[in-house]
């Protein structure tokens, strides 16, 4: 395809065919009219644009002009007084033209003139905005993300009603291109951090992009590292904190989602209501989330490894007990814990495959039925049910779906490592992926900062101090723009106590 337009229609016209492919695609339509004396074309795709608003703002302006004009003139007049449409613009490429055709907008072309005018009549059929999905809050907005990007932008910019709200579009793909949008609040993002994520998108060669799954996977720092390092959500209100702590967030047309970096360890710790709360309030689920994620990570290696290799550290009535539930069982103990956290695993998939409510009554009930026939047929003993299933409270108590799924990988690779080398072997696999983990980067900056390396930082890790006391931002923000508020946030004259 030629980089730049003909003056000649026909010519135009020959080379949209065979762009389009019109001899085999039905869905672009095609009229041919006479308007400013000059023959003009109009294209759209079929469904993706409002027939009534190009009836209306294109069609009916345009066949009602009564002047002869071309060129220049033919263009000026039909962009700036004839298309009665709020956005209206020129393009000069025609590869560049195929492209905005192709997500909705209607092309018109026209005789002596060399570029292409776009007029966004988009009207195709789009979800409404409605609740989160996985991210559901007692106390919160109850809005999420819906597929179209500027949809999302909409919600963005609702919620930040500021200039300094910074939204650069883009694309990603080399064969079909996606739109992306990376948004950020100038002044309390750091250039460097934009610079990077851009960066990065426009390296990333792969021929189309669906998922901001597969576009996390493209640009974060390690992608064969055990956690994420970037966060995924379907908030709008969540996405706005992470606009105003310094981060930058990444929308791409058709996601319901939103990418935000650069992240650290705890951030996967915060659930999307911590801030809606009171600071004690939060503070308490999350060293609830941080007691889940230990007994999800560690209980049954511990369980499994002191049973088998360290049976004289345990008390004599627990050990006791141990032995009176394992005697009807046929399995080792290291078999049978193996056994039961891969059952678990498959009840909890075949739950969330299964459409509507039918999911949890499946995983509930399958859950009781298994148990209670595989205790009463010796192959499991019914303390190691309460392992199994206090670990799996632990991890869904994880309020990050790809930081769970990496705490149940690392539960079962703990489990070998005890019971193959008892608690040496559990420790010095923890200290491997504590290792692991502290060698990470999110967009270069340190994974576990700013609790190592020691960072200036906003009191918001596991504890969550008050609002009022929240006078920084993230260690992410820019340096000189780190305070949230000058002085005391509580200026007005506490009679009782004082002023904090």
């Amino acid at each position: 395809m030629r980089s730049t337009f003909f003056h000649s229609l026909k010519r135009n016209q020959d080379m949209l065919a065979e762009s389009l492919n019109l001899d085999q695609n039905d869905d672009i339509v095609t009229r041919s009219f006479t308007a400013l004396g000059r023959s003009c074309a109009l294209y759209f795709v079929e469904g993706m644009a409002s027939g009534q608003r190009m009836s209306d703002s294109v069609l009916r302006p345009l066949l009602r002009a009564q002047e002869e004009l071309s060129g220049r003139q033919a263009l000026e007049a039909v962009t700036r007084r004839l298309i009665e449409a709020p956005e209206v613009k020129t393009e000069k490429q025609p590869y560049a033209a195929v492209q905005q055709l192709m997500r909705g907008q209607t092309l018109v072309l026209i005789d002596t003139v060399d570029e292409a005018v776009l007029v966004d009549l988009r009207g195709y059929i789009r979800r409404p905005v409605s609740i989160p999905q996985t991210e559901n809050v007692v106390i919160g907005p109850h809005e999420a993300f819906t597929e179209p990007l500027r949809d999302n932008l909409t919600l963005l910019h609702r919620m930040l009603p500021t200039p300094r709200l910074i939204c650069k579009l883009g694309q990603v793909g080399t064969r079909i291109s996606t739109q992306t949008a990376v948004c950020y609040l100038e002044g309390i993002c750091p250039q460097e951090t934009v610079d990077e994520v851009q960066r990065r998108l426009e390296a990333s060669a792969i021929d189309h992009v669906l998922t901001v799954g597969e576009l996390s996977q493209l640009i974060e720092d390690d992608p064969f590292a055990p956690l994420p390092q970037v966060v995924s959500t379907e908030r709008p209100d969540r996405a706005v904190s992470f606009l105003l702590e310094g981060q930058a967030v990444i929308l791409i047309d058709g996601s319901p989602r939103c990418l935000a970096m650069p992240v650290s360890f705890w951030h996967l710790f915060h659930a999307p209501d911590d801030s809606y709360m009171r600071w004690m309030y939060g503070t308490f689920m999350r060293v609830v989330r941080a007691v889940g994620a230990v007994l999800a990570l560690l209980l049954p290696a511990v369980f499994v490894s002191m049973v088998i290799f360290h049976p004289l550290a345990l008390p004599m009535s627990l050990l006791t007990n141990i032995i009176q539930s394992r005697s009807i069982v046929s399995i080792s103990l290291f078999g049978e814990a193996v056994l039961m956290l891969t059952v678990f695993d498959l009840i909890n998939e075949a739950g969330t495959r299964i459409p509507g409510l039918m999911g949890s009554s499946f995983g509930l009930v399958s859950a009781l039925i298994l148990g209670t026939a595989a205790v009463d047929a010796g192959l499991v003993s019914p303390l190691l049910i309460i392992v199994v299933a206090l670990s799996g409270l632990g991890s869904y108590a994880l309020p990050n779906y790809s930081l769970s799924f990496a705490f149940r990988m690392g539960q079962m690779a703990l489990l070998i490592a005890g019971g193959l080398m008892g608690l040496p072997g559990v420790c010095l696999f923890l200290l491997l992926m504590v290792m692991r983990v502290a060698g990470m980067e999110s967009l270069g900056r340190p994974y576990l900062a700013p609790a190592s390396p020691d960072r200036l930082h906003n009191p918001d890790l596991i504890v969550r101090g008050p609002v009022f006391r929240q006078r920084l931002r993230s260690y992410v923000a820019k340096p000189d723009n780190l305070l949230r508020a000058h002085g005391r946030m509580r200026r007005f004259r506490d009679k009782g106590r004082g002023q904090p």
